[in-house]
């Protein structure tokens, strides 16, 4: 039995009601080994996970499905907080017993959604909901089965740990200018198939997540450093500062100056 199958078959019973996890700077959490199957999808901001000593990113978009018993220790980026979605749960059968975690095949690597949109329409479904009304009720069950689904996934993998590592390196050096040669050679891929796994496992580009990645540290260095304007063009790799404030703008909806003077609002 897997995710797919418990998608369709198996009867989905919350142990707790869902929630959304805004984290403050210093959150981390731990537990030697969980009571409930768990789903914890990851909508904004970055991190460390280990689950059972096998480690992970936690990204936008990434989502987890873990088993009773299992060992997790998560830490954020005090600079980029996460908020995260958890729903706990307990599986049964068609006859209404409880499935033991040795009887289930489950994914045990992050799934990584094409939009980390999706993920959070998604999660907002199983988090808007009334235990008076049976409409809602429905919505939160389905809502649950969706998020099985997107794991059930990982039949068919867009994660690629090989592309992770690449991610990895690029957030090391924003303001390198990377090629498709460079991140293709790290990965053990041609260019080629570096930028066709890149964009399955993203949803986008190498290049224009690259960029995104820029305006959001940029973003960060506006609101939370008193770094000239020309000092983060710099730092991100743009030698023209006006081309900085355009993409900054388009991408932001700000522009860097206007955003840094709203920080004494």
């Amino acid at each position: 039995m897997d995710a797919f199958w418990l998608s369709k078959h198996a009867d989905l019973k919350l142990t707790a009601t869902p929630v959304l996890y805004h984290c403050e700077p210093i959150w981390s959490w731990k537990a030697n080994s969980l009571t409930d199957f768990a789903i914890w999808g990851i909508l904004e901001g970055s991190g460390k996970l280990s689950q059972n000593d096998e480690r992970h990113m936690l990204k936008p978009g990434y989502c987890f499905l873990f088993s009773p018993q299992d060992r997790i220790e998560a830490e954020q980026d005090p600079l980029d907080p996460l908020s995260l979605f958890v729903a706990r749960f307990e599986i049964l059968d068609t006859d209404g017993e409880s499935i033991l975690n040795h009887q289930l095949e489950l994914q045990r690597n992050p799934i990584q959604t094409s939009n980390p949109a999706s993920l959070e329409a998604i999660a907002n479904l199983a988090l808007a909901w009334d235990p008076e009304n049976e409409i809602e009720r429905h919505i939160q069950y389905h809502a649950l089965r969706i998020l099985l689904l997107v794991i059930a996934d990982a039949a068919h993998p867009t994660f690629d740990d090989r592309i992770a590592k690449a991610s990895t390196l690029i957030d090391s050096d924003l303001g390198r200018k990377w090629t498709l040669e460079e991140l293709g050679e790290s990965s053990g891929l041609s260019p080629s198939q570096f930028s066709r796994l890149f964009s399955k496992q993203f949803g986008e580009p190498p290049i224009r997540n690259l960029i995104n990645r820029r305006m959001k540290e940029a973003k960060r260095l506006v609101l939370e450093t008193s770094l000239s304007l020309q000092e983060i063009s710099a730092k991100l790799g743009y030698e023209n500062q006006s081309f900085f404030e355009r993409q900054f703008l388009k991408r932001v909806g700000f522009d860097p100056e206007t955003l840094r003077r709203s920080r004494a609002i």
